[in-house]
């Protein structure tokens, strides 16, 4: 979709940016977010977003659906649904578990609501290692929410055609909307690891019981265990990628560098979790 946006861009349409947490580090050690934020602008943005606003609001959602489904008994076990290809293993190998995959809108979802109703006239570009975005994306569902997506590596091919060199790049703006808990998205481990920490935070009297898996081969294991009954209570992350989203297809740097530097980024959060009214604005 890299033609279809250089050609909007260039029509002048109004088109919003958001990024995947994993982009820190990916276009140099020395390029902060705020000035990634600038690069983006000067290559012809309105504005930039975090995608992690987006796993904020799907952290405190699968929270409470954990709470009130898995808890409850109302069902046996909770799967994450940012991973396209990990819903897609699910949905096609394993059918009777579709309704486990939580009904939480993914980050790129949740992000582009966000960013149309901040900008109703605008269209939405996300940025992101991830090459199955592209096809989630393409669904009737989510194609009035994302307009294109393009990968990491994509991008850097723009900003080298627009002769803009990212470490010269002045930073005039603040990159620094979301959460730790939504920035650790990135990297395997993360989802789980948000979830778990809204749950501990806003309702301490529930047990939570935490697993996850990385690798599609991981993931199918994990799967026929849960289908087996050996996951009963657990909320269950799945990442098709080993690492985590920092081990897209569209990425530009080695996984261990980028799962560091997201490690960073998400450090520097000035808030650990999101608010409880954010789970209900997915």
């Amino acid at each position: 979709q890299i033609f279809q946006l250089i050609r909007a861009m260039q029509s002048g349409r109004k088109i919003i940016a958001q990024v995947a947490p994993a982009f820190v580090g990916q276009f140099g050690k020395d390029v902060t977010p705020d000035m990634m934020k600038s690069a983006l602008k000067e290559l012809g943005f309105f504005d930039v977003y975090e995608t992690a606003i987006g796993a904020d609001m799907g952290a405190m959602a699968e929270a409470e659906h954990y709470v009130h489904a898995v808890a409850t008994k109302e069902l046996p076990f909770l799967l994450t649904s940012c991973c396209p290809s990990w819903s897609m293993l699910a949905k096609k190998f394993f059918p009777e578990t579709i309704d486990k995959i939580s009904n939480a809108l993914t980050p790129m979802v949740a992000t582009a609501r966000k960013i149309k109703e901040d900008h109703p006239d605008a269209s939405v570009v996300f940025i992101g290692p991830c090459a199955s975005k592209k096809l989630e994306a393409s669904r009737r569902t989510v194609r009035s929410d994302v307009d294109f997506v393009i990968t990491f590596e994509e991008l850097a091919g723009m900003f080298e055609a627009k002769g803009i060199r990212l470490a010269e790049v002045q930073a005039a703006e603040k990159m620094n909307d979301a959460t730790g808990a939504g920035r650790g998205y990135g990297v395997a481990g993360g989802v789980a690891n948000a979830i778990e920490e809204c749950i501990r935070e806003y309702y301490p009297d529930v047990d939570v019981n935490i697993e996850h898996a990385e690798s599609l081969t991981e993931c199918r294991k994990m799967l026929m265990l849960a289908k087996a009954g050996k996951k009963n209570g657990c909320l269950i992350e799945g990442m098709a990628c080993p690492g985590g989203c920092v081990a897209g297809a569209g990425t530009n740097i080695p996984i261990p560098q980028a799962a560091k530097e997201v490690a960073g980024f998400k450090a520097a959060a000035a808030k650990k979790i999101p608010d409880l009214e954010q789970g209900k604005e997915r």
